[in-house]
């Protein structure tokens, strides 16, 4: 008789847009997964679309995208595909997963993972090991069981330290809550691009109010600033349960990949290692950590890091200056505007965003941009 294993209850759900082989390798790890069982009708994908809706930007082909989502079904035939029809990008389509989660399925926790972690075969039985032990933890918001490869832990036990990067990671709904709320004014601005295109000067402006900050504006940075504000802990393993293979993407390139030893990274294959209970005091610890980080960033480092961003970067936000509708007059019209009341209508009260969208989706300007 086979051997039955505890089906994972939380939805396993998995982002994905033009990285099929990974996607395939991904998919297949986690179909390897060994001490747990899994049920397929609680495996979603959420494929992000090809093309963006407000700027008509293409940012992959219709065959990429095809092609991830056959790789999905190949190896989870009663898996749920979800696939945007428009391009998301990652933080909204992350977003549109957790929505599905915390707010559709309602459930207390998830498992997310991007297409470019493998997992080791002890993967999952080692977070639903985290979930228990980490159950009378409230102020615990992420945790994660990929481990530092880095670090050269205990081979014959399991640790809990502080949470690095979100990868193959759990969430809990209270938490994410409440980040959601406190990121609000964050996703207002990315909200008036593509992602992608995202106004990062115009995200350091609304961090320069705050009391943690940091020199990224992805969406995983801002979740893990929104964290150490309002006290939530990010934890993991430190032994390394799952591999990390994201050599091409949008933040690694080979080169890169290489120089911080994810090439090198091995994943422990047994789930029954023994895993030590943290303390109130080591979460306080943690917590601690990882708020330090972002307070001392914003009160040491911030100022002259945003200092030196705004010399070469603008906030497409920003009311727009005379000087600055003249030039785009001259730029855009090859002109001046006609009467001051031109300047009454915009200068100080319209953002530099809607003036240049106005302008370079007028009749005079497509009229003066011929396209051979």
């Amino acid at each position: 008789m086979a051997e039955s294993h505890p089906t994972i209850e939380a939805p396993i759900i998995i982002f994905a847009f033009d990285r099929a082989a990974y996607l395939r390798r991904f998919c297949e790890s986690l179909k390897a997964q060994q001490g747990v069982a899994l049920d397929e009708q609680r495996i979603f994908l959420l494929q992000d679309g090809a093309v963006s809706r407000r700027s008509g930007v293409r940012y992959a082909e219709d065959e990429a995208i095809a092609d991830s989502i056959a790789a999905f079904r190949a190896v989870f035939p009663q898996g749920q595909v979800m696939a945007s029809a428009e391009n998301l990008g990652i933080a909204f389509n992350i977003r549109r997963g957790e929505s599905l989660a915390f707010e559709t399925l309602g459930v207390e926790t998830a498992y997310f993972f991007e297409d470019d972690l493998e997992l080791g075969p002890a993967y999952l039985l080692m977070m639903e090991r985290l979930r228990g032990l980490l159950a009378p933890f409230p102020e615990i918001g992420y945790f994660a069981a990929y481990g530092d490869h880095r670090a050269t832990p205990d081979p014959n036990r399991v640790q809990v330290v502080p949470l690095d990067h979100h990868w193959g990671f759990a969430l809990r709904r209270e938490p994410w809550t409440r980040i959601q709320e406190w990121l609000a004014p964050y996703f207002a601005i990315l909200n008036k691009t593509d992602y992608q295109s995202r106004n990062h000067i115009g995200v350091y402006r609304w961090l320069e109010r705050q009391a943690m900050a940091i020199d990224k504006s992805s969406q995983d940075a801002l979740k893990a600033v929104a964290c150490a504000q309002l006290g939530i802990a990010r934890v993991m393993t430190d032994t390394t349960f799952g591999r990390y293979i994201g050599e091409k993407g949008a933040s690694f390139n080979e080169r890169r990949f290489r120089e911080m030893g994810y090439d090198r990274m091995v994943p422990a294959e047994r789930g029954d290692l023994p895993l030590d209970p943290p303390t109130e005091g080591a979460i306080r610890a943690i917590l601690a950590r990882q708020q330090a980080h972002f307070r001392n960033f914003r009160e040491r480092e911030f100022d002259g890091f945003l200092e030196r961003y705004g010399a070469c970067n603008w906030d497409a936000d920003r009311a727009v200056t005379r000087e600055e509708l003249d030039n785009l007059y001259a730029l855009l019209l090859d002109r001046l505007p006609e009467g001051e009341h031109i300047y009454e209508q915009y200068v100080g009260k319209a953002p530099v965003r809607r003036l240049r969208d106005i302008m370079i989706n007028s009749r005079e300007f497509r009229g003066r941009t011929f396209r051979s």
